[in-house]
């Protein structure tokens, strides 16, 4: 028997059904899911999904050469989901949750034995048994519980079982409910008793950390978010992470050209400039997201412009993979 047949054989039931979900799958999936999610963790889970893609995990996994392909498509960071089982979703609400659902889908791989079940009504399945253990709204579940799945597809069960399953936030801020995190979210710096008559002096926080108080920078009205963020001199930023040369937020350039300052917008959207034509054309290019809405939940920061307070959280890798995937797509 080959390796890969052997490495087939051993796989639970459970792992061979999620391996019948691509990313187009998924994606309708998660769509038919959101429906079901708390506010607090809709934009969180649709982020989650940009940063941990299945489309980019299943190239690296069908290459005879992963680590040639990484260089290619420039990746950088931590783009490997199976050494982020606990860690990759502490920007959902419902991380603080996480024991109970990781132990809640490790019972559920073990018994799993039907195909027949959608892969949606599974993860609402989950949600609602955890929830009712634990004596909360199973909405404030679901997206945890989509990510646990999907950890699973590209982690595998033995890893994702061998990971310890802590909670990483701390206790204060596992306290909040979720109308304080929306609250927080949604309000806006007060520029003085006279602020509202200001034009070009005004300050914005932006929060790149919610887990975190002290992670937050002031920006000019108007500024781009990696402008803003430059001024951060707080910590040593290179020893936390090679890619920050400067501040929380990577950055090679400042023309929407490497990819590397991609965040996530979990609160203020609205706030941030419209996606100009280059913006939308390189992030489709990067392959970190497709679409034509003028204020995305995935942004450059180089690019988008603030007018007020924003929260965003930073992927812990980027790359060039967008075009890559589509010339294979053509070739299938």
């Amino acid at each position: 028997m080959s390796t890969s047949a052997r490495k087939i054989s051993t796989k639970s039931l459970f792992e061979r059904f999620l391996e019948t979900n691509d990313q187009e799958a998924w994606s309708a999936v998660i769509t038919a899911l959101l429906r079901s999610v708390h506010e607090v963790d809709r934009a969180a889970l649709q982020i989650w999904c940009a940063f941990c893609p299945l489309s980019l995990f299943q190239a690296l996994q069908r290459s005879k050469n992963p680590e040639k392909l990484a260089r290619e498509l420039l990746l950088q960071g931590n783009y490997h989901l199976k050494d982020q089982v606990d860690s990759s979703h502490t920007f959902l609400y419902g991380h603080r949750y996480w024991p109970e659902v990781k132990k809640a889908v490790e019972t559920h791989a073990d018994s799993f034995g039907s195909e027949t079940v959608l892969l949606s009504d599974q993860i609402l399945g989950v949600a609602a048994s955890v929830g009712a253990g634990l004596q909360v709204s199973q909405s404030l579940l679901v997206a945890i519980t989509a990510a646990a799945f999907m950890t699973v597809q590209q982690a595998g069960v033995e890893a994702f079982k061998a990971a310890p399953g802590h909670m990483l936030i701390p206790p204060d801020v596992a306290k909040k409910s979720p109308e304080q995190i929306l609250r927080e979210r949604a309000k806006n710096d007060r520029q003085g008793l006279l602020g509202f008559l200001k034009t070009v002096d005004k300050k914005w926080t932006v929060t790149y950390d919610e887990n975190d108080q002290w992670a937050t920078y002031k920006m000019n009205d108007m500024q781009d978010l990696a402008w803003g963020a430059a001024s951060d001199r707080s910590r040593n930023w290179r020893e936390i992470d090679p890619r920050r040369v400067e501040g929380p937020i990577p950055v090679e350039c400042r023309s929407a050209s490497c990819g590397t300052c991609w965040v996530g917008i979990l609160g203020g959207a609205e706030k941030l400039s419209d996606v100009a034509a280059r913006e939308g054309k390189q992030i489709k290019r990067f392959g970190y997201i497709d679409t034509a809405e003028p204020k995305p939940l995935i942004r450059l920061a180089c690019q988008a412009q603030t007018s007020g307070a924003v929260s965003i959280v930073i992927p812990p890798w980027n790359g060039v993979y967008g075009k890559y995937l589509r010339e294979q797509e053509g070739n299938e």
